[in-house]
């Protein structure tokens, strides 16, 4: 693949992944007292589960099919997100126990959750910057 298709893979991923990341993490942020009473309520509707499961899995193979190269640090954190939601998306769908106690333990933990948001927001900011912002001037 020639380094400038790669890198516009990288910056078409960024601008997909950058806002969602942003929202995500403003969405823990936001309702995080919900939080305690939504994710478990979420893990105990097994066709729900199932179901994101699914569209997660495809989400993140998708991701994996066009984005597949560790050329610099966004196609790093692009590729590893790809492959991330891959297989939270498989576990959903074979083992949701899995699941259900990891989200009863990260739901308990205000720290936690509120940490994971933090780091989600900067990632989804910086991909959003690389995406959208990062190096403009030089492709104009």
């Amino acid at each position: 693949m020639a380094r400038t298709d790669s890198d516009t893979r990288t910056k078409t991923a960024a601008r997909i992944a950058g806002p969602y990341l942003v929202i995500i993490g403003a969405a823990l942020i936001a309702r995080g007292p919900d939080m305690a009473l939504i994710f478990p309520a979420f893990m105990q509707d097994g066709p729900l589960v199932l179901a994101t499961g699914a569209l997660t899995l495809i989400a993140g193979l998708t991701l994996v099919a066009l984005h597949h190269h560790f050329t610099s640090a966004p196609a790093i954190a692009i590729s590893l997100i790809g492959i991330v939601s891959a297989l939270k998306g498989a576990s959903l769908m074979i083992a949701p126990d899995i699941g259900v106690e990891l989200t009863h333990l990260f739901v308990q933990q205000d720290a936690a959750r509120t940490g994971a948001a933090v780091v989600t927001i900067l990632l989804g900011l910086w991909l959003s910057f690389v995406g959208w912002f990062a190096g403009a001037k030089a492709s104009s």
